[in-house]
């Protein structure tokens, strides 16, 4: 096993029946750092981009002051950061700086106080100068925008900027604390900085629903900034007559990343950035008959750079034994099961808010209540709870509640941890 990157890729099942005609099974590829990537991180040079508006008074104030502070005391001197805060006007509290006086930042933290509007553009456009100054190809780069409520500024202008952003290769990463704050407008502009393509939700958006969920969520965004590699591929080359379906990203979430990686009998998965948590796909693929035997279906291997440098490709095989006997058919791999479980889970939650939105109450509260059940199986119970409860609102009122179609969209897709 490599001690820079590790590659695991297993498959639902060890042993398939033989039987005349085509069987689906569920290939899940794993890639996390080994021993030495575990140890390191590129430095950062990021920006804090928070609205301080009336509505951000009292609990929601004082817990991101907090959950700023904390990641403040978690970097390194080699860290860039800087603080920019805007309401009707905007203020860069801290300019970008290394990470050498954590005292003195978290002193000017305790100083933010809530204003008037939520005028976001102007914050943003000065957040992305001050990470512009310091971007270099040894750093990883990110605005961290934190809003509670809609802005009260023209949206164009806070689209224009993440676009440019995304010329810069400065990602956004949004943040919506509370229920008011607008899920799409904050999804676009994620995705406008990676130049993501409209409606694809490649880019990251977090959803603190109470302020005492602050302190977690800006850890796990401080996390996500913890990058090991970069230039990372994966491929699933795969042999002659498999085909593969659908693939879903499973760590850092859960997404379909479309018909774009399938190209003939390769699946090929453009990673980018891989952070310390590694990252985890699980693809449909369809066998064709075959005789009794082992036999490799597949190999998966993965490029990547460190510091610049290309380094040695990795590759695992992935082999599939063909037979008839019963019982090791009926074996089951339960790390991968439970993956494709939450992967339906999250599909049925996003089939009810489609069905929602159409109109269509009775299949939306059918769909939630199935995803119930795999919920309540996979030891979920307080996601499982609000979708049960979601189900009742509908039924009674015919709508979905605001909170609801947040956790759908966002909280819903983080349940899948890498096997050891």
């Amino acid at each position: 096993m490599s001690e820079v990157i590790q590659l695991k890729c297993m498959c639902n099942r060890d042993a398939v029946a033989v039987i005349n005609q085509p069987q689906l099974v569920y290939v899940l590829t794993e890639l996390f750092p080994g021993k030495v990537l575990s140890r390191k991180r590129m430095p950062l040079n990021f920006a804090l981009v928070l609205d301080r508006s009336g509505s951000m008074a009292g609990e929601k104030l004082r817990t991101m002051k907090e959950a700023v502070k904390n990641i403040l005391d978690q970097l390194e001197p080699v860290d860039i950061v800087s603080i920019v805060t805007f309401e009707n006007r905007t203020q860069i509290l801290a300019p970008a700086q290394e990470a050498v006086n954590k005292d003195q930042l978290k002193r000017l933290v305790d100083q933010i106080h809530d204003g008037g509007g939520t005028k976001m553009a102007l914050g943003l456009r000065e957040g992305l100068d001050q990470v512009a100054q310091r971007q270099a190809a040894d750093r990883v780069s990110r605005i961290v925008l934190l809003t509670d409520g809609e802005a009260t500024d023209r949206l164009d202008d806070s689209r224009h900027l993440a676009d440019q952003a995304g010329k810069q290769a400065i990602p956004i990463i949004g943040l919506g604390f509370g229920k008011d704050w607008n899920e799409e407008f904050l999804f676009d502009l994620a995705d406008r900085s990676l130049l993501a393509k409209p409606g694809s939700h490649s880019g990251m958006v977090e959803y603190i629903p109470r302020p005492k969920d602050a302190m977690g969520i800006f850890q796990q965004v401080y996390q996500s900034m913890q990058v090991v590699a970069q230039d990372v591929q994966v491929t699933m080359r795969m042999v002659q007559g498999l085909e593969a379906r659908r693939v879903w990203q499973v760590v850092p979430t859960i997404k379909d990343i479309g018909p774009d990686a399938i190209q003939g009998r390769a699946i090929v998965i453009p990673i980018g950035e891989l952070e310390k948590g590694g990252a985890a796909y699980l693809a449909e693929i369809m066998l064709p008959p075959r005789p009794i035997g082992a036999v490799r279906i597949a190999q998966t291997d993965i490029t990547y750079n460190l510091a610049g440098q290309v380094q040695p490709r990795e590759a695992a095989d992935l082999v599939v034994n063909f037979t008839n006997d019963p019982a090791a058919v009926a074996r089951l791999n339960g790390h991968v099961m439970n993956v494709v479980e939450k992967v339906q889970a999250y599909k049925l939650q996003t089939q009810a808010l489609s069905e929602a939105e159409l109109g269509n109450v009775r299949g939306a509260s059918q769909k939630l209540r199935q995803a119930v059940t795999i919920l309540l199986a996979q030891g979920e119970a307080d996601l499982a709870d609000q979708m049960s409860q979601e189900a009742d609102r509908l039924e009674q009122s015919g709508q979905m509640s605001n909170e609801a179609k947040k956790t759908i969209k966002l909280t819903s897709r983080k349940t899948i941890k890498l096997s050891d």
